[in-house]
């Protein structure tokens, strides 16, 4: 038996599968939907609307629709929740679970022959990739922000005078946006490190090379083929 947190790497037939898909709460708890709260109310307060309902949105809806699966892994009990489930009846896997109370929660599941791997939800990205994520979305939400002010003071003062009129109410403005977002990312990209410590916990189970820089989302919209119906939550990873 293993210790507390600590993934096994099971491999065997997959039997007596059985798929449900259902909602469930996987991310935020009630005090961070009343701290959500909060942020949509100040980003709105500061004239970012688009910010404000998407935050708003995501405190109001807390439950994701997910695949509960439970199977049989040569005899071993698995139960778990991944984002989207693409295996079957035989299919030869490798899961990375842990032993709780009577049965393997697995964490990620991998089917080596078409090179398929469903994880937890929201588990897809190692640490390095999480973070620079975080940053690029960051720096892109912030500078079109700023774009969109500039190009409203613009339409408001007029091409007469325009430099001076705006230069240092828009100096002002932007470093806020910059700051206000950078907080919010920085506050929501922490929210999301215990799945990128669990994604990376199953990515080094499973036995995937460079373990902290998997970006599977990057590398499933690389290999995706053309006619693959899968939805999001089935990726497909490099040896």
């Amino acid at each position: 038996m293993n210790k507390t947190g600590e993934l096994l790497k099971l491999s065997g037939t997959i039997r007596n599968y059985r798929c449900t898909r259902a909602a469930a709460s996987f991310v935020f708890t009630d005090p961070d939907r009343s701290w959500m709260g909060v942020v949509a109310i100040a980003a709105g307060l500061a004239g970012l609307s688009g910010p404000a309902v998407a935050t708003a949105s995501g405190a109001n809806d807390m439950e994701e629709q997910a695949d509960y699966v439970e199977f049989d892994l040569d005899d071993q009990p698995v139960k778990g929740w991944l984002w989207r489930s693409p295996f079957k009846e035989g299919d030869r896997v490798n899961v990375a679970a842990e032993w709780v109370g009577d049965h393997y929660e697995a964490g990620g599941i991998a089917r080596p022959e078409d090179r398929t791997v469903a994880l937890h939800p929201h588990c897809s990205r190692a640490r390095t990739r999480h973070i620079k994520n975080a940053v690029k979305w960051w720096f892109i939400g912030a500078t079109a922000s700023n774009m969109l002010g500039l190009f409203m003071m613009f339409l408001v003062w007029g091409t007469e005078d325009f430099l001076d009129a705006v230069i240092d109410p828009f100096g002002y403005a932007a470093s806020f946006v910059y700051g206000f977002l950078g907080l919010v990312t920085i506050s929501l990209a922490r929210q999301w490190m215990p799945f990128v410590r669990l994604s990376e916990k199953v990515f080094r189970t499973l036995g995937l090379p460079d373990p902290g820089n998997i970006d599977l989302v990057k590398s499933s919209k690389a290999q995706r083929r053309p006619d693959d119906p899968a939805e999001f939550g089935t990726f497909y990873f490099r040896y």
